[in-house]
Order: C-alpha cells, then structure tokens, then sequence
C-alpha cells in the first residue's frame, strides 16, 4: 500500500511538472505573440511590457530580448535597446541582425574599434553582407582612410548595382578627393536608377551648392519637385535653398507652396514661423503659429512656442496665460519650465525665478541654459559671487556658452578684475574674431586701464563691424568726452542718436558735453526738444525732466529746477534722485517747513499717496529728524509695498542705526529688484553687508556704485572704511582721502579724517 502512494505521488509530481512547463511555454509564447502584435498596430509601450512579462517567466528567451531591442529602438531607448541586444548577441552568437545593430551601437558612440569587430564577426559569415559592408565603409570614412572607404562602396556596387547609398557614399568620397566631376558621374548615376528617387537629386543639388553652381543646384531641386509634387517637406528644402541665397521673397513662396501642399500638416507652419522671425514679420509669426495650433490643439510643442514667442515680444500676460495652460496639462513640461524661469527674471522676481531653477537642475544637472539663467537671477538678486559659480557650472558643460563668457566678462569687469574679464573677452574672441558684445567690454576694460590707443581702437573696429549699431559711436563719444575732445564727441554722440534718439545715456553725456562747455542754454533747448520726442514714454520723460531740473539747479534757477524735478516724480514716482534734489532745495531755502506742511494737506486729502510720504521722509532724513522719516517710509509701503525709493532709503536708515540688519538687507534687496542699476541701492546693499562683517560683497557693492557716481564722497567714505576693515590700508587711505577731498563736511567726515590720522 504505501508503495503504492509513494509510486501515485511520483507520478502527480511528474505530470504538475510536465503540465507546468507546458503551461510556462504557452504564456511566454502567448506573451510574445502580444507584443509582435503590438509592435504591429505601433504600440511600443504595450509590447515592451508583454516582451518584459516573457522575460519574467524565462530570463534567457532570445525571441523576447530581439523583439523587445526593436521595440526599444521605436521608443526612443537606445540605451535599453543596445543592453537588448547585447544579451541576443550572448545567447546567440551567430545572430548577425544582433551582431550588426551592436556595431551600430559602437560606430555612434564613436567606439570604432568595437564596432570594427562587431562588422568582421558578420562578414566572416556572410563576407558579400551589404549592411556590414555599409556599416564597415561608414568607420573608414570616420577614420579619413577614404581609399578602403571608396573600395568598400565600389565592392557593394558590384554585388548590388541598385544600391543608391552606394553611388552617393562613393560620390562623397570622391569630392573630398576633390574629384569633382567622378564624384558629379556618380550622383548622376544614382539618379539614372530611380528617377523618382528624392535622396539622389538632393544629394547632386547639395553637391552642386557647395561647388556654388546655384543655378544648377535650383535646377535639381524643382527636377525633385517635379517627380513627387505632394512631398511638401521638398517646398521646405527649396525655401532653405532660396533663403541661403538671401531670396526672402522666393523662400517665403516656397515655405508657404508647402503649406498649400500639405494644409493639415503642421511642420510646414511652423517652419514658415521661423522664416518669419528670422525676417521680423511678427503679424506672420503668430498667425502661422496659430494655424498650427488649430490642427493640433493639445500640442504642448506648439503652445510653448506661441507662449515664447509672446515673451520674445514682451507680451508678458499672454505669454504667462500659455505657461499656465502647459503647466497644467504637464506639470514637469522642461521647456515651458524653463520659460516660466526667464520670465520670473524678466520681472525681476529673481527669489521665485531661483526656487524654480534649482528644481530644475536637479532634474536636469547638464542642462547649461539653467545654470545661465539661474546665473543671471542671482545677479540680478546682487549675489554676484554665487552669479559667477553658476555661469562657471554653464561653461563646464558648453565650453564655447557665448552669453554666459560675456556675461562672467561683465561681472569680472564690474570687479574691476581687468585681466579675468579680458580672459573671457578673448576666449569668445577666439572663436567669433567680430564678436561685437566681447569687443566692446575689451575696450571698456582698455578705457579703465587708461590704454588709451588700445581703447580707441577697439571702439572704432564695433563701427567698422556694424556702422549701423548706435552703441560704437556712444563708446567712442564717451571716450573723447572723458578725454576733453568735445567737439569730437558730440559728433559721435549726434551720430548714434541719429540711428535711435531715445538712447538715455548717449542724450545724458550730450548734456553733460554742454555743461562742460558752459552751454546751459543749448542743453536746455536740447532737454526740450528730447520731451516731445519721448513725451509718450513716462519712464524715459522723467529721466529728461530730472536731467532739466538739474541744469537748473547748477544755474541756481532753484523754482524752475523744482518745477521740472516734480514733473519727472509724476512721470515715474519710482525715480530716486529727484527726491532727493527736492529735499536739497528746500533745505537750501530754508523752505523744508513750508513744504512739509504742503506735504501734510495732500496726505490729509490722500492719507494712502506714496510718493508724497517718500518726499516727507526724504526731508525729515535731510533734517535728520529719522524717527519721523521712518514712519513716512513706512508708510509709503504699506501703501505700495513694491515702493523701491521708500524701500531702498528705509534700508538705509535702519542699516545706520543697526539694529535690524536683515530686515534692512530683505528692503534693500526689494529696492535692488526695481532699480537693478541704481548706484544708491547699490550703496545701500554695501553698508547693509558692511555692517553685517561681509566686507567682500560690500566693496563690490560700493565699487558698483561708484562706477555710476564716481564723485560720490559718502561712498567713497563707505568703501574707505571697508578696505580699512579688511586691512587693506593703502586703500582705505585712498578711498578716505578721496571722500575728504570731493566734500570736507559729509556724515562721517569726522570718522574719516580720526581713521587716516591713525593709517
């Protein structure tokens, strides 16, 4: 009996393993079956996972890991593809599909040694196979041994004279032979096989442009055009050709015959959306952008492109309205991340524009453009050493990053670290000998050295390379203003606003040119002339009336100078120097109380008017009286808490006292935001950092501002005794002596002559 159980026992363990097996062969078949279906119906997502379900249940099954290769192929996975692959050629050494695609793999990744061996284990078979002798010819053409390469191409003709590739690789070769008219014989034998043929004809019309036989070349294309009239991809190529040639008016013809061509295709749109911003017509680019987007309306692609399209023409809302359309539909969509960034920047959110960028690196660590724009946010934030660690991590991984070279050049000149900001200069240099933006920061730098001829020359070579370009002229004016050739000046000054006369700094050294030459009358007539030109722009309107106020007030014409210094407040109320300059006035005049108590009735009419408690404040600060100016400040930010002249002047007064160093450093950096090139931020951004022992960032602060005012004594005085503090006292001596000799008698002055008494 128990022989028996033990024999019935055996026999149900055979048969579960006999039934089981089976059972594991079916599905890993049916599995396959599945997934060669989906590839099929182009599916690749759904046959990856049956061919990964068939692996599951047997780890070695070579028809799964070939066709799950295929499948990684269509996916776009060549990574998965090649690891694929790899393990086919394993199991199965004698698969030459494997052995080939492996030698692929290699020739891509530019391992021509592997891929070498890969393509002799094929020919070793199948000595006359096509493909390995293609692959073989492609290496010996990557390794310039153009002589086995052509053989190669002249033994694939022989076994199969159909072969078109063969004829345009020989013709290649033949070219770079420079046999020209062999290399021509064999194109247009290529031709004479298939007619109809497009990789032919556009390969001799390529042949012919690079002989620059254009007409010939244009001859093939509309031969091509001829032979397939539906492919509108070839109306493309020929609105390329014409568009090389400089003929807009006939590429626009060709771009447009492809949309005519194919209506529901949106390649042809959105290629003619390109030709139309390169030539400026921006009604054209939207509209084609617009078209696209009707026969596609979920393509994100699409919508990104119409999003930076309206960043590009400063459309802000519009722009951000598309953003927040992408974001939704995908949340983690790079590129239209990426734009959100820039547009962050633009307006100058620069804290957000960070929080964004730095999630962005870490899902995308090469990506150079997010170090550059993460770079530029931290500049405009004042954090300059961190703006210069993050254009560096932008060089590593593009070395020839051009924005970002020229942007580390402008920071390292701001430094004044002449040599580092030449380096990089020369660098871009190197590689672009006109590059117009480094050659006028290499002058600049010959300018601050005081390499007069070297500067001179630099700047005349920006008009030689764009005497269109308004920005050689002003340099080269500013150079002969600076060197007392005013007559020269001005003409170079007349010369750029001739080219664009709504150029604040070149209208302001013109005035400054007619104050050296004591020709107040013509300055003003010039400020005059200037309003109606900018009359419909407020911003650059109160520059003009501020540059007029001042022009008075030199002339001691102090009602007129009040006059215009108002005007220029009401235009922009963001403008810092004109309070100041009312403040002055009234002091001088002994009026302060007269305009205070003005200031007091329209804050009774209007409790909640900024502008009228920053003209307060700036008064009471003048009298010294800085508990009332505090809370004037104050309130003009309660009122409009993006108020930068009441943030930035509020920094200053609680980084005197000192005694909250970080809510003046968080104004200050408000201020810096909404006057990123203002010298008295900059000012303020120094003494906040010096108080809090940040010696380095502070005297970049106070050189920066210097460069804007450089006869400032007060901050002559703030960057003397920062160097003093870093023991630098052959400097601070310098800086200390220079506050004393602009004024003998600013806040400070006595500390400044105890602190050079002790030097």
């Amino acid at each position: 009996m128990d022989r028996l159980k033990i024999v019935s026992l055996f026999c149900l363990i055979a048969f579960i393993c006999i039934y089981g097996c089976s059972s594991d062969e079916e599905k890993k078949a049916d599995h396959l079956e599945k997934g060669e279906a989906y590839l099929e119906k182009g599916e690749p997502k759904s046959a990856e996972l049956e061919f990964k379900s068939a692996l599951q249940i047997d780890p070695e099954y070579l028809e799964a890991y070939a066709n799950l290769g295929e499948t990684f192929l269509k996916l776009g996975k060549p990574q998965e593809a090649f690891k694929s692959y790899l393990m086919v050629a394993k199991l199965d050494p004698d698969n030459l599909d494997a052995q080939l695609k492996l030698a692929t793999f290699y020739m891509l990744g530019r391992k021509f040694e592997e891929a070498r061996k890969k393509a002799d284990v094929v020919l070793a078979k199948e000595p006359d196979n096509i493909d390995a002798l293609f692959l073989l010819a492609g290496l010996q053409e990557q390794e310039k041994n153009l002589y086995d390469a052509a053989s190669l191409y002249e033994k694939i003709i022989e076994i199969d004279r159909n072969k078109l590739r063969s004829y345009l690789g020989l013709a290649r070769i033949l070219a770079r032979q420079g046999k020209f008219s062999e290399a021509e014989a064999q194109l247009k034998q290529a031709v004479d096989i298939d007619p109809k043929a497009i990789s032919p004809r556009l390969s001799i019309a390529s042949f012919y442009v690079s002989r620059k036989e254009f007409n010939q070349a244009e001859a093939e294309l509309k031969k091509t055009i001829e032979a397939n009239p539906e492919n509108a991809d070839l109306y493309i190529v020929l609105g390329n050709f014409y568009f090389r040639l400089k003929n807009t008016g006939k590429a626009e013809t060709a771009y447009l015959k492809a949309i005519e061509t194919s209506p529901d295709n949106v390649k042809p749109y959105l290629v003619a959306a390109g030709f139309y911003d390169v030539t400026g017509k921006d009604d054209n680019i939207l509209n084609m952008y617009e078209k696209a987007l009707e026969i596609n309306p979920d393509d994100i692609r699409i919508m990104n492109k119409i999003a930076r399209f309206y960043f590009k023409t400063r459309k802000i809302d519009e722009a951000e309205k598309f953003i927040e359309k992408i974001l939704k539909e995908r949340p983690k969509h790079f590129p239209t991340q990426m734009l959100n960034g820039e547009v962050l920047i633009l307006k100058h959110e620069f804290t957000k524009a960070i929080e964004l960028l730095d999630q962005l690196i870490k899902e995308e660590p090469k990506s150079e453009r997010t170090h550059y724009f993460k770079g530029l946010a931290h500049l405009g934030k004042g954090e300059k050493r961190i703006a210069k660690a993050s254009l560096g991590s932008a060089v590593e991984l593009k070395p020839n990053y051009i924005k970002a070279k020229l942007l580390l050049s402008e920071i390292y000149f701001g430094e004044r670290d002449f040599e580092m900001a030449k380096k990089e200069c020369e660098d871009i240099l190197l590689s672009l000998p006109n590059y117009y933006q480094a050659k006028m920061i290499l002058g600049s730098i010959f300018m601050a050295q005081g390499k007069i001829k070297e500067a001179l020359d630099s700047f005349k070579s920006l008009i030689k390379i764009a005497p269109e370009n308004p920005a050689g002229y002003f340099k080269l004016g500013l150079l002969q203003r600076l060197l007392g050739k005013y007559d020269l000046a001005l003409a170079n000054f007349d010369n750029a606003m001739t080219m664009n006369n709504k150029l604040v700094d070149v209208f302001t050294n013109i005035i400054l040119v007619h104050i050296a030459k004591k020709e107040f009358d013509t300055a003003i007539n010039k400020c005059e002339k200037q309003i109606e030109i900018v009359k419909d722009q407020p911003a650059l309107l109160a520059v003009v009336h501020n540059i007029k106020g001042g022009l008075y007030f030199i002339q001691n014409k102090k009602q007129k100078a009040e006059k215009s210094y108002k005007k220029a407040l009401e235009e922009n109320p963001n403008l810092l120097q004109p309070y100041y300059s009312l403040a002055r006035i009234y002091l001088m005049d002994k009026k302060e109380d007269v305009a205070i108590a003005q200031f007091k009735e329209v804050l009774k009419k209007n409790p909640k008017h900024a502008g009228t408690h920053m003209l307060l404040g700036t008064v009471y600060d003048m009298q010294k009286k800085f508990d009332l100016s505090e809370k004037h400040y104050r309130a003009a930010l309660k009122t409009n808490p993006d108020f930068a002249p009441a943030a930035n002047n509020l920094a200053y007064l609680i980084a005197t006292k000192g005694d909250n160093l970080d809510e003046a450093l968080g104004l200050a950096q408000k201020a810096k935001e909404k006057l990123l090139d203002n010298p008295g931020v900059m000012d303020t951004l120094g003494l906040i950092y010096y108080k809090k022992g940040l010696y380095d960032i502070a005297i970049q602060e106070f050189r920066d501002s210097l460069e804007k005012i450089p006869n400032n004594a007060t901050i002559h005085y703030h960057l003397g005794m920062a160097y003093y503090k870093k023991e630098n006292k052959v400097l601070a001596r310098v800086e200390l002596e220079k506050a004393l000799s602009l004024n003998d008698n600013f806040d400070g002055s006595e500390e400044a002559r105890k602190i050079l008494s002790e030097l």
